[in-house]
């Protein structure tokens, strides 16, 4: 086997790659979405003055400032088709979640290139939005 065989096998590979992610990105956006959704109401319910807006492949986390009516905190959760990612960006969350092929073979989410749970991934968006005041490096 050439070179030239190596690397045309390497491509057909990275196709067959990035197809599959492509053809599940939205499913686990939809899932990494209802399971910040499934939190949010869980922390609606125990007082917590948050909400949810946007677009369908940019979705909008609101909480309202503590004695300061009107004002939000805000975060974005974005699906980035063409980077394979999910990009969150906001007030106190700053990450990015990829979309890889985890070692079973199906795609998956992974956070600083190790593969992470659909709820794990919700919950390192939520904690630091939700609870700044508990994030290492805070007093």
């Amino acid at each position: 086997m050439t070179w030239i065989d190596r690397r045309m096998a390497d491509l057909e590979s990275w196709k067959k790659r990035n197809a599959a992610i492509r053809d599940h990105a939205l499913e686990i956006y939809e899932a990494l979405w209802n399971e910040i959704v499934e939190h949010l109401e869980d922390a609606k319910e125990k007082g917590l003055p948050v909400s949810t807006n946007g677009a369908p492949r940019k979705r909008v986390i609101s909480l309202e400032k503590q004695n300061k009516p009107g004002q939000r905190f805000e975060v974005e959760v974005i699906l980035v088709e063409a980077k394979d990612r999910i990009r969150v960006t906001g007030d106190r969350v700053d990450l990015f979640l990829d979309l890889d092929i985890c070692p079973d073979g199906v795609v998956c989410l992974k956070l600083a290139g190790s593969p992470i749970s659909i709820e794990d991934a919700a919950i390192s968006i939520l904690d630091p939005f939700l609870f700044p005041q508990l994030q290492r490096g805070n007093s």
